[in-house]
């Protein structure tokens, strides 16, 4: 069922907008509501809320153009200014941002590592993991989310919360108990890996979650890429917490999907040859500027379709209105209470692609020879990821070999190959935390079976 639009309007009128595109592409604008009113009214729904965005790192408040922008290790070439050399780009961008075996072996290890020290605690648990660490949908720096389900009455995150600290697996320093949240977590970082995690109980549907994802990865081969994009956009803005109202991994991969279902040349079937910078400038111009969030909502099952937001006073609420595939007229962007902020984001980020790609003018105009990279003026990978990579590169055999290992490391199996080759150990220290060789919990470390199986069947023949 290919996306449908009920007879209102998604578009505020309040835009005067005009566009050389095919007009089937669009809906015209004819609506009369004032999405300032619904700014209005979602800020003082959300007064008592704390607002604590850091304050974005490079460039203005909102947007973040680099000038020049050395740090763009994904380039492999040199691109053409125009949207044949973005498109270019992405595809190089996203290639870099894929996980290495290394990086994808070491999660799987510090999964494991939790799910010991849980079961020991309590032995009927049922540890899972979710979220991008399932999908793949994952950057360098992102959290591994884990559900624990069990039978209790209240969710014990204090007692895991000691456990990890006894045992060494996260310093007291790092590790938060967020209990009044409105899904309760524990936040921690790996004290040997540096890999952070996000630990729930009992939350049912972050699972099926995942595993639409999954599937709509497969219905849209472009939407990794698209997504890892719009992830390292919203990271690098403070933007992607959803804890600090910020806009979350699963609500913005949803987002991406809507706007695919919506794409006429879906319909058409041309939609998996389609241009990566073309799409990207869409979702720029369709999140940033087109569309209504005061009166329109996403739902992306049945082939996906737009809703009227008076249809369920309950998703009046907030600003940005994603129906749950799994429990329909539930919000699950409800919590996104500083959308206003990321829709800014994009609105800019629109007007400076469009800018960059299109042939300009006047010589005043031209945007390009100030950067050898279009994306790189947008999105921004520091120097400290390129080194944590690398850190990882270098010395996840000896990190392995004191962590216990799993059965399958992550969604893609296919890298627990047989070795080609045995590398000596290495042991350097990472500058944002030593490792630590004091004394653990024996229990939620390595066994010296892990020990003789990594030594049988762990490779190391990927790169950064």
């Amino acid at each position: 069922m290919a996306m449908t639009c009920q007879n209102f309007n998604i578009f505020p009128s309040a835009m005067k907008y005009t566009s050389g595109r095919d007009s089937a592409d669009f809906i015209r604008l004819n609506s009369s509501g004032d999405e300032s009113n619904g700014y209005n009214c979602h800020k003082a729904a959300h007064s008592k809320r704390k607002r604590t965005y850091k304050p974005v790192e490079y460039g203005g408040p909102f947007l973040a153009p680099f000038f020049p922008n050395p740090d763009a290790p994904w380039k492999t070439k040199i691109y053409s200014p125009d949207i044949i050399g973005l498109h270019n780009e992405i595809e190089d961008f996203a290639r870099w941002m894929k996980p290495t075996k290394e990086e994808m072996m070491l999660r799987g290890c510090v999964v494991e590592r939790v799910k010991r020290i849980v079961h020991q605690q309590w032995p009927t648990a049922r540890v899972e993991i979710f979220g991008s660490f399932k999908t793949g949908l994952y950057l360098p720096t992102s959290d591994i989310d884990i559900v624990i389900f069990g039978e209790w009455t209240q969710a014990p995150l204090r007692t895991l919360e000691r456990r990890l600290v006894e045992s060494h697996i996260a310093d007291p320093t790092t590790i938060k108990v967020l209990d009044k949240a409105s899904v309760p977590i524990i936040k921690l970082t790996d004290s040997l890996t540096k890999i952070k995690l996000d630990i729930s109980f009992n939350t049912n549907n972050c699972v099926k979650s995942a595993e639409k994802i999954s599937e709509l990865l497969r219905q849209y081969p472009c939407l990794d890429k698209l997504v890892l994009v719009l992830k390292q956009f919203l990271l690098q803005r403070h933007l992607n917490e959803v804890f600090v109202g910020g806009l979350g991994s699963y609500c913005l991969t949803l987002m991406v999907v809507a706007k695919l279902q919506s794409c006429p040349r879906r319909r058409r079937g041309r939609l998996e040859e389609e241009n990566l910078g073309v799409l990207l400038i869409e979702f720029f111009e369709f999140y940033g500027i087109r569309f209504n969030y005061n009166n329109t909502g996403i739902r992306i099952a049945d082939g996906g379709s737009f809703f009227n937001k008076s249809e369920n006073a309950e998703m009046r609420g907030s600003m940005l209105c994603i129906e749950d595939p799994f429990q329909p007229g539930n919000d699950i962007a409800r919590a996104s209470y500083s959308m206003f902020i990321v829709k800014e984001a994009f609105k800019l980020a629109y007007t400076w692609l469009k800018r960059a790609v299109i042939a300009p003018s006047k010589p005043s105009e031209q945007v390009f020879p100030l950067t050898d990279s279009i994306l790189g003026t947008l999105v921004k990978v520091d120097k400290v990821i390129v080194e944590y990579r690398h850190w990882i590169k270098n010395n996840w055999i000896y990190m392995a070999k004191m962590l216990p290992h799993p059965e399958s490391y992550t969604h893609d199996d296919s890298i627990a190959t047989p070795p080609t080759r045995r590398e000596k150990p290495k042991k350097d220290a990472w500058q944002g935390g030593e490792l630590s060789d004091g004394t653990t919990d024996q229990s939620a470390e390595a066994s010296s079976e892990d020990g003789d199986r990594l030594t049988d069947e762990l490779t190391s023949d990927s790169s950064v």
